[in-house]
């Protein structure tokens, strides 16, 4: 099991096969937490959402579930597929030691927290690579973004409350887990596409996800993901398909992409397509490092009809800090 552990931990949003050293922390974890908090509202207020709060019953789940997937890294579970490898990360199996709940809204609820009406709870899990990991999560909601399935646990325009911990996982390392409440209740139906107009410091390339978004082009050789996802839209029958996908480069010359719908969902990707609301496309190759690109988009219905049309332009980061943000130091490097 601790290889297939390792490989969600890090493939669940990025895969790296060099140890993690020894960690130790500068800062506590209160002061971990408002950075983080700080950092999400970043996030949010770029797109005019509303600012969450930390909550302290979250902030128990986070440390509940990572001590849970701590004293089941050398379980003999049987995984077989995708799907149970992203079960496995997020929910819990009874009878396992340090069990609290199945799903991450029952983790929440054992620990005292209370969800709101039309609201309900997610989770994520990563390791923490590199000493910068220990003083800001910084590098958590950068993954979040940069990737299509996971990006709406923090560009999302109702999460309400939002907990993490550093847990220890084995041998002085720690992971990181994150918890937050989504309510979607009340609210009127809203597309939100990703870069933002006119953003800035757009990574250069994705990292690896699970379900796999884009499994005929080869992981870290394509660009961050543009997406335009419809959230609180409550017709379960509602489909997003692509009508037109065009990137353009800073001289107007169309950049080739591939795309990501329900018109062509690779496997075990039709779920998260259909309930997301969500469809996708990345570059074939990664971004250029400070470049203006065009996104031009329309976006149809089950029935055909347009219902999202819009063209924004986005500039990436000076220099590609993928593997300077996330790839794992060795111990001289880090200590």
């Amino acid at each position: 099991m601790k290889l297939i552990l390792t490989f969600i931990f890090t493939l669940i949003l990025f895969h790296f096969s060099i140890p993690l050293s020894s960690q130790t922390f500068s800062i506590s974890e209160a002061e971990y937490q408002k950075r983080g908090l700080k950092l999400l509202e970043s996030i949010l207020q770029a797109n005019q959402f509303p600012s969450p709060a930390l909550d302290s019953h979250l902030n128990i789940a986070a440390e509940k579930h990572g001590n849970y997937l701590s004293l089941n890294q050398n379980s003999d579970v049987k995984i077989d597929s995708q799907m149970e490898s992203i079960e496995w990360v997020h929910n819990e199996r009874e009878g396992l030691p340090g069990f609290i709940g199945k799903s991450p809204q029952d983790q929440a609820l054992a620990v005292g927290f209370k969800p709101e009406a039309g609201c309900y709870v997610g989770n994520t899990v990563l390791p923490l690579m590199k000493k910068e990991h220990r003083e800001s999560p910084e590098f958590l909601f950068r993954g979040l973004l940069d990737t299509p399935f996971h990006r709406s646990m923090v560009l999302h325009p109702a999460i309400q409350r939002i907990g993490m911990k550093r847990v220890s996982y084995e041998n002085g390392k720690y992971i990181l887990v994150f918890f937050a409440e989504y309510c979607l209740s009340g609210k009127k139906p809203a597309f939100v596409h990703y870069p933002v107009s006119n953003e800035e410091q757009i990574r250069l390339r994705m990292p690896p996800e699970l379900p796999n978004p884009f499994p005929q082009l080869t992981y870290l050789t394509y660009s961050t993901a543009i997406t335009v996802q419809l959230f609180f839209d409550q017709n379960p029958e509602t489909e997003l398909f692509w009508q037109e996908a065009i990137l353009l480069d800073s001289k107007g010359k169309s950049v080739p992409i591939s795309t990501l719908s329900l018109a062509n969902p690779p496997p075990d990707t039709k779920p998260f397509l259909k309930s997301m609301k969500l469809v996708a496309f990345v570059a074939n190759e990664p971004f250029q490092p400070n470049t203006e690109y065009t996104v031009k988009t329309k976006v149809k219905n089950q029935f055909g009809k347009i219902v999202f049309q819009k063209s924004w332009k986005f500039r990436t980061e000076a220099e590609d800090s993928f593997f300077k943000t996330f790839a794992a130091q060795n111990t001289e490097q880090d200590e």
